[in-house]
């Protein structure tokens, strides 16, 4: 079992990372000038696309639409240069969004962006202006955004201008550019310097909006360091934010866990239609051991506070390590070759659960199944019955000398899954990270069966990703990549799935564009949507009738006193 000290080694640098986005959002003037001289070579190159609510070009291809096949349609969202304009200059971008009735949102680190479904800019604007027009002061990143089919409404959640807070902002109406109302609490804040709700995750069921956090403690005033020191679980019932006048916290129960016990790390609520009183967790145990699942009961609609926790129950997946930084080229430096941060272990996006099944995705070194595969990021899937929490199937997406990172994952009523995320390797013609995707099928016993090769989205522009360094030398700091992406479901046609995910753009410096910009490579957004393919109709039904005798295979399972 890791050691709680061991525990905190490994996260405490999740303020360092804050500081560094802070230092370089300070440092955003210059980069608003660079970024102008950039827009002069991107005009050139049609690079451009031009807002039509009179906000200038943004930096992104125009969309490409596909005739036939699984992918439907591509086309750029929010990038770096795009935050810098607005004077916001974050290291990672955070990727986020989601599809409603007639709209994609798009939110990142420092830019917010709706776009129609032909893949249209509609308008773009600053992290901080959102907020304010939905009634707050400040934003200091790591959004996450869903759109709730059944209220016909958009719901958002970030850090306030204190990362301390948390603050909730419900749209009036499905259209993501008309008004928007908030509201604020304090997510974790003890007495001595504050702290941090750090990375909040969202998800929603028909009675319940879930938001999870990671509590550190600051050291000092500043900030500069930080103390893990548990968690905290927040659990709003929907009526307080779908059916009020203004969403309110009145009603919501917050569980805080401290670093000594275990409810999980990056507690991920499970995105439901199942109505019922009882909502569902999933988490990466906090002591890096296992992946966990417990139960909210007594939920109603209207409120939480008579909630209570059930117990923790650990799935006995195969085993968990810690991927290691992902390979990409990097010809023109090589010790650039691998640095690209591929965060850890922990359940980083949505987990959806579908007819009694629970499926959630996370990164892991490739060693755990594979020996072969040993030092090679892979992205494991994990399916549970949502009833008995055995393990139904589990396994890794990954094969050759590539390494795959920031998984995401949707699965629809009909059974057919999407998992996005990002490719890697050292090969020199293939080896740019790439956002890509894999389509299945769930069969009768729960297993995942594949339904096409593997769909590439958006390729990097360069082959050495380095953020923050100048171009040529080794890179610097912490190269965090991510911190996740999202697939989400078309509400008017559940066959569709839309994902976003990150690419590199190319580097800050007179050749692409930047005469004054010494630095490396800047992030990009990406916004796919696919067909989810079915199977012929002679394999599907093998897996549902030749399969379905195999039944769910029982885990081990331990629990926590």
């Amino acid at each position: 079992m890791t050691s709680m000290r061991e525990f905190g080694r490994r996260h405490g640098a999740v303020l360092g990372a804050i500081a560094g986005a802070c230092a370089l959002a300070v440092a955003s003037a210059g980069a608003r000038a660079q970024v102008k001289d950039s827009y002069d070579l991107f005009e050139k190159m049609g690079l451009l696309t031009t807002d039509p609510n009179g906000g200038g070009s943004y930096l992104g291809s125009p969309p490409v639409s596909f005739s036939s096949g699984s992918l439907l349609l591509g086309f750029d969202g929010p990038s770096q240069y795009n935050a810098a304009s607005f004077g916001r200059n974050f290291i990672p971008p955070d990727t986020m969004g989601a599809v409603g009735k007639t709209q994609y949102v798009a939110t990142t680190n420092g830019a917010y962006a709706v776009y129609n479904k032909s893949g249209s800019l509609l308008s773009m604007t600053s992290d901080v202006a959102f907020w304010a027009a939905a009634g707050q002061t400040g934003a200091f990143g790591d959004t996450r955004i869903m759109y709730n089919a059944t209220a016909s409404r958009w719901v958002a959640v970030s850090f306030g201008a204190n990362v301390s807070d948390l603050q909730i902002a419900v749209s009036n109406s499905d259209d993501a550019m008309g008004t928007w109302k908030s509201v604020k609490y304090s997510g974790y804040n003890p007495a001595a310097f504050g702290g941090v709700a750090d990375y909040p995750t969202l998800a929603l069921d028909k009675n319940a909006v879930y938001i999870g956090t990671n509590n550190f403690k600051c050291l000092d005033a500043l900030c500069n360091g930080a103390n893990f020191k548990g968690t905290t679980l927040n659990v709003i019932p929907t009526d307080s934010l779908f059916n009020a006048i203004a969403p309110t916290v009145a009603n919501m129960k917050q569980f805080v866990t401290p670093n000594t016990a275990d409810r999980g790390f990056a507690i991920q609520g499970v995105n439901s239609e199942t109505a019922g009183s009882t909502g569902k967790i999933v988490a990466n145990s906090a002591f890096y051991t296992d992946n966990m699942t417990y139960k909210v009961n007594g939920l109603t609609t209207s409120s939480a506070t008579g909630a209570t926790l059930g117990e923790n129950t650990y799935l006995g997946v195969t085993n968990l390590t810690d991927p290691s930084a992902a390979r990409q080229p990097a010809v023109t430096v090589p010790g650039n070759a691998r640095v690209i941060d591929a965060l850890d272990q922990r359940i980083g996006s949505s987990v959806y659960e579908s007819k009694g099944k629970i499926f959630m995705v996370q990164s892991v070194d490739g060693g755990d199944m594979n020996a072969a595969a040993t030092g090679y990021a892979r992205v494991r899937y994990t399916v549970i019955d949502s009833n008995t929490n055995a393990i139904l199937d589990q396994g890794d997406i990954g094969s050759g000398q590539y390494d795959y990172y920031q998984g995401s994952i949707a699965v629809n009523s009909a059974g057919q899954v999407v998992i996005g995320y990002d490719r890697s390797g050292s090969g020199p013609t293939d080896g740019k990270i790439s956002f890509m995707a894999s389509t299945y099928m769930v069969g009768a016993d729960g297993k995942l069966h594949s339904t096409g090769g593997e769909l590439l989205l958006k390729t990097s522009v360069v082959d050495d990703y380095h953020n923050g360094s100048a171009d040529g030398l080794n890179a610097a700091d912490r190269q965090r990549w991510g911190d996740y992406s999202q697939v989400s479901i078309d509400p008017t046609d559940q066959s569709k799935f839309w994902l976003i995910g990150e690419y590199a753009l190319g580097y800050n410096d007179a050749a692409y564009g930047h005469p004054t910009g010494t630095g490396g490579s800047r992030w990009g957004t990406y916004i796919a949507e696919i067909n989810a393919p079915i199977p012929e109709p002679s394999t599907y039904m093998m897996m549902v009738f030749g399969l379905a005798a195999v039944g769910g295979i029982g885990r081990r399972r331990r629990r926590n006193d």
